[in-house]
């Protein structure tokens, strides 16, 4: 590390400088969350024999004690569960969301805090993932797809559009915002070497321009929750009292935890906010949650007209499976489904209406991924997959199965890992391309 960073870090340490250096020369934890909309930890631990050693960060947060190649696992082809650094979950821990409300993850790629989110949200309420770089966004989908998320609305769009689409819209904001990457040292080497005091203050002046953007998006009354994985003070306290500054219907409350530090106080109660440490069993976090004044009225945007409806649709939708979404839209051929109205979103570009059910194909509508993976343990044809077969489906294999003709949801213990579809002698692989073991 560098000597400009390790004198600034010691000035914001102080005692705890020296535990800091020895918990930098220790390898970095690991961690993942429980996927609680597909299953609970009793279940998991059960299921997979894993060490159960959880995290004090997240309720569903454990550590991960061994050097397996998650993305081989059968666990995490059914998104039983989710890698992430274990401090990371801190910050939607603090902002404590809940069913029913209407949440934005500002800048939301790769999606570990959007899937927190959804968790915490069970299914009910409207969830926005933002994120302005597209390649960025589109791992955010496969990410919220794979999750099983019902109710999730994905946009790829500069803040200040999202801002523009939804004014004072939003009962919680969460801006998990780009910075300089102190806290991920440990982690990442590259990370050690792209710091600079010039990219620390780039940093924060994009930060602050991200905070008046979730401003603007946020309900009066409603909770704004800010965040970074780094460590110096420009990006943390003295960005928030910066904000507050310019926006004196904000104020820093205490939130849902007693993990990690206190904020360092550059400001009226930028104490509240909380500091975490390598040594505090993760790499490092800073949160905030400020609540903004006054009482919110609901906004409602306009509603995306569909493309025509054909009349065969509901029931092909219904020959795979129930449909259980009360709002369906149809645009260039997708076909998706809403717990929500499929409301507009201005400028930005939309990349997922909460489940793309399928795509409607000539006359013929084909089930898609996101679906199954939201619904597919429900599907009116299932496969339960035993490892042998699940390997093989993995692999993009056909199954051999002799039944009915039709799409199918293939499970694992019960779980969705992808469609394929019936000729009656197999099972024909329709899992994406993307996804398959090499």
């Amino acid at each position: 590390m560098k000597q400009e960073y390790l004198d600034e870090i010691k000035a914001v340490l102080k005692e705890d400088y020296e535990a800091y250096l020895a918990a930098m020369e220790q390898p970095a934890v690991r961690g993942f969350r429980i996927n609680t909309l597909k299953t609970d930890p009793d279940s998991f631990f059960s299921l997979t024999g894993w060490q159960r050693k959880q995290t004090p960060f997240a309720e569903n947060g454990f550590y991960l004690e061994n050097d397996l190649p998650v993305s081989r696992q059968n666990a995490y082809a059914a998104s039983l569960f989710y890698m992430q650094e274990p401090s990371a979950a801190a910050s939607v821990t603090w902002m404590n969301p809940g069913p029913g409300m209407k949440i934005l993850d500002l800048c939301a790629a790769p999606g570990s805090k959007t899937t927190q989110i959804a968790e915490a949200m069970q299914g009910q309420g409207l969830l926005t993932a933002n994120e302005i770089d597209p390649a960025r966004a589109r791992i955010l989908v496969e990410n919220v797809e794979r999750h099983g998320i019902r109710n999730c609305l994905v946009l790829n769009a500069d803040p200040r559009d999202v801002a523009a689409a939804f004014p004072e819209y939003y009962d919680m904001v969460l801006v998990d915002a780009p910075c300089s990457g102190e806290g991920m040292f440990r982690k990442e080497p590259e990370a050690v070497l792209g710091w600079s005091p010039e990219h620390v203050q780039s940093c924060a002046c994009r930060q602050s321009h991200i905070l008046d953007s979730a401003w603007e998006t946020l309900k009066p009354g409603g909770i704004l929750q800010y965040s970074t994985c780094t460590l110096n003070a420009v990006e943390n306290e003295e960005t928030i009292a910066a904000f507050t500054a310019r926006h004196p219907d904000m104020h820093i409350i205490s939130g849902a935890g007693s993990f990690g530090h206190p904020g360092l106080l550059l400001g009226p109660d930028t104490e509240l906010a909380r500091r975490i440490y390598p040594m505090d069993g993760g790499e490092g976090h800073f949160i905030c949650r400020l609540r903004k004044d006054g009482d919110g009225k609901d906004y409602d945007p306009a509603i995306i007209k569909s493309d025509p409806v054909p009349r065969w649709l509901h029931e092909q939708i219904r020959d795979t499976g129930p449909l259980s979404y009360g709002h369906i839209l149809v645009r260039n051929n997708k076909v998706y489904g809403g717990i929500w109205p499929m409301i507009r979103a201005g400028r930005c570009r939309i990349m997922r209406h909460q489940v793309l059910l399928g795509e409607i194909r000539r006359d013929r509508f084909e089930p898609d991924y996101a679906w199954c993976m939201a619904d597919g343990a429900f599907w009116h044809h299932r496969f339960e997959l035993d490892d042998e077969n699940m390997e093989k489906y993995m692999r993009g294999e056909s199954i051999a199965y002799h039944g009915e003709k039709g799409w199918y949801a293939l499970l694992w213990h019960g779980y969705p890992v992808g469609p394929g579809r019936g000729d009656g002698s197999q099972i024909k692989n329709k899992l994406p391309k993307a996804l398959r073991r090499r």
